[in-house]
């Protein structure tokens, strides 16, 4: 694979990456698990991996900040698109050269004599003319019976192959053209419904549309996830809060979750007929964390908002290409220590009571350190603001 277009721009962030640390591929390779070999592919824009996890391990090791792992990640969505679009050209490729070898050991045609196809040259005008025909013999004995062919005369239907194969040519160069006329004077009238009422599928939307875009792709695109279920601004601007939809409607159809949105997305959001981001609202998820968290209902509720906003889908991206799922945002590690999978996290009930579980173990809200930081700071301020008010009331009293 040669680097060009998005390919390059994603080799060219790795390098970028890599000149930063002044180290080897040797010793990139020992910190991030990665081959120096395949680094150097990758960063040469000789080749692109199909998984991001790769690229992430590389770009923490080479000290990338979150905004430089959100743009590898885009960049290395669109390189590994444009990867994928190469693949899929190359049996076409393979199979025109393997028929260009299958046609040199067709047998050749028998030769045509130059009397029969050809016209050779007057001796005056220098036009073509065709020869004049042997004079036929005249009655006797010999012209009575049928004189035999030379045995190396070709039979009259392989006479004139060359006219017969051009003759295919052009009846079926004329029926692609009456095709294609056709195929145009239907999409001109919108008839064949295959792209009008589809913008992201058309040819003014990118291949994959991305966060930091803001344009009708975008806002397109948020229409379809409401469609889907989804609460969110239908502003033409991609940015966390369509992300974390993007990613839930991915995981819940199947598809790749990363956040980005490419030809496979595009079709499963115009192809989808359900709700599959249909969820809890704010006041239910707080009633069942009351009836889970019956030792300390208002904190429980408080670190929750202060996670998620109390958004049984809010999911977010970690630097380590990990993410936080639910209500009280389970990290991928912990999940799997609980025994549950993505898909599960984003169940408020089980989210909720996964939750619980950890609790349990410290009888504390220490995995949640910085939210209970923040909710044990507001309780204070709240109390004491409280108390003003009642010294003040009684002071006037």
């Amino acid at each position: 694979m040669s680097g060009t277009g998005d390919v390059e721009e994603f080799a060219e962030l790795l390098r970028e990456l890599k000149g930063r640390t002044n180290r080897s591929y040797a010793a990139l390779a020992a910190r991030s698990g990665v081959s120096g070999s395949a680094l150097h592919r990758y960063c040469s824009g000789a080749s692109v991996p199909g998984d991001y996890d790769v690229i992430a391990r590389f770009g923490k090791v080479c000290g990338a900040s979150g905004e430089e792992l959100l743009e590898l990640h885009r960049r290395w969505v669109l390189a590994d698109a444009e990867r994928k679009r190469d693949v899929s050209r190359a049996p076409a490729a393979v199979s025109v050269a393997r028929a260009g070898a299958g046609a040199s050991a067709v047998p050749a045609l028998p030769a045509v004599s130059r009397s029969e196809t050809e016209a050779v040259p007057d001796a005056e005008t220098g036009a073509g003319v065709l020869p004049e025909p042997e004079p036929e013999p005249g009655p006797g004995p010999e012209s009575l019976a049928p004189a035999p062919e030379p045995a190396s005369a070709p039979p009259p239907w392989r006479r004139r192959p060359l006219v017969a194969v051009l003759a295919l040519a052009v009846l079926t160069a004329g029926v692609a053209v009456a095709l294609f006329i056709g195929k145009a004077l239907m999409s001109s009238d919108g008839s064949d419904g295959s792209s009008d009422d589809r913008l992201l599928l058309s040819s003014r939307c990118p291949v994959v549309v991305s966060m930091g875009q803001s344009d009708a792709c975008v806002h397109e695109l948020q229409s379809l996830l409401a469609r889907a279920g989804g609460e969110l601004d239908i502003d033409g601007a991609f940015g966390p809060a369509t992300q974390m939809r993007v990613v839930v409607f991915q995981l819940r159809t199947g598809l790749t979750a990363n956040g980005s949105v490419d030809e496979r997305t595009k079709r499963a959001l115009y192809e989808n007929d359900g709700k599959p981001l249909d969820t809890w609202t704010p006041e239910r998820v707080t009633r069942r964390i009351r009836e889970v968290f019956t030792e300390d209902p208002d904190r429980a509720v408080g670190i929750a908002d202060c996670a998620s906003y109390l958004d049984p889908l809010y999911t977010l991206p970690n630097a380590n290409a990990t993410r936080n799922w639910g209500v009280f945002q389970l990290y991928d590690g912990t999940l799997r220590k609980l025994g549950g999978t993505r898909e599960q996290a984003l169940d408020p009930d089980w989210n909720i009571r996964a939750a619980h579980r950890l609790w349990a173990l410290t009888q504390d809200f220490s995995a949640w350190k910085a939210c209970d930081r923040a909710y044990r700071a507001g309780s204070k301020e709240g109390k004491g603001a409280k108390e003003t008010r009642g010294a003040k009331e009684a002071k006037g009293s």
